[in-house]
């Protein structure tokens, strides 16, 4: 009975991929495919809309490539601000960060 229940709890453990040990390793990669999808989709259909604007307004290619620049300048900035906050909570939380001396 004993040898049954360790096997199902490594089943159950292997089937939900939050339960275990590698719960930060799972949500890395999810975080990162989200972010991949993020960088490929959002210029493309900004850069989509400056295009029908373009094509709707008779100036082909100018809206688009601003659209297309400005939506990339925008990933770019929250990418950078949200790494730096992560970053800086990580510090904030590790041994060698600076704490206010005891009194």
């Amino acid at each position: 009975m004993e040898l049954r229940e360790k096997v199902a709890g490594l089943t159950r453990a292997a089937v939900a991929p939050g339960a275990g040990p590698n719960q930060e390793l799972y949500n890395g990669a999810g975080e990162g495919m989200s972010r991949a999808f993020e960088l490929a989709l959002t210029p493309a259909i900004i850069g989509g809309i400056g295009y029908l604007l373009d094509r709707w307004l008779g100036l082909l290619p100018v809206l688009t490539i601003v659209f297309f620049l400005v939506a990339m300048a925008g990933l770019m900035a929250r990418m950078y601000f949200s790494y730096d906050a992560r970053m800086k909570l990580h510090d904030s939380a590790s041994p060698w960060a600076s704490r206010p001396e005891p009194k």
